[in-house]
């Protein structure tokens, strides 16, 4: 779903076919939500690098890797996925962005809205819905 969204808006987006293992960048600093996530993506399937921060994040882009996709939870400390956003779209401009958070408020539909390839994944969420989300 996510990808033929944005391929919708980016003709540079590659599209896939079903069962198409993803590379992905999950960004959360909080031990349960890694764990967590490390675990329905192997069972989708998928492959996760797990960072903490948004610090880590940048440096694994900066770095030369590149995801498929990069799940970024909002409330972290240090930059946090606000502020972490811009600068992942510095590095990456075309890279799919799901955004995670407990508080879909009207500031994180804004946040949403300002950046593209961006879509909100409100926690908490199922393996079903990661899955619809992910698929093609």
């Amino acid at each position: 779903m996510i990808f033929s969204r944005l391929k919708a808006v980016n003709s540079s987006i590659q599209p896939r076919l079903p069962g198409d293992r993803l590379t992905i960048l999950v960004v959360d600093d909080d031990d349960l939500v890694q764990s967590s996530m490390r675990e329905m993506l192997r069972v989708l399937g998928h492959t996760a690098r797990i960072v903490g921060s948004g610090e880590e994040a940048l440096t694994e882009l900066s770095g030369g890797f590149l995801p498929d996709l990069v799940i970024l939870d909002l409330a972290m400390p240090g930059l946090g996925g606000e502020k972490t956003l811009p600068l992942l779209r510095t590095l990456c401009p075309d890279m799919p962005v799901v955004i995670t958070t407990g508080r879909a408020d009207r500031a994180v539909w804004n946040l949403v809205a300002a950046h593209p390839y961006v879509i909100l994944l409100p926690k908490p969420f199922t393996l079903e819905e990661l899955r619809q989300l992910l698929d093609a």
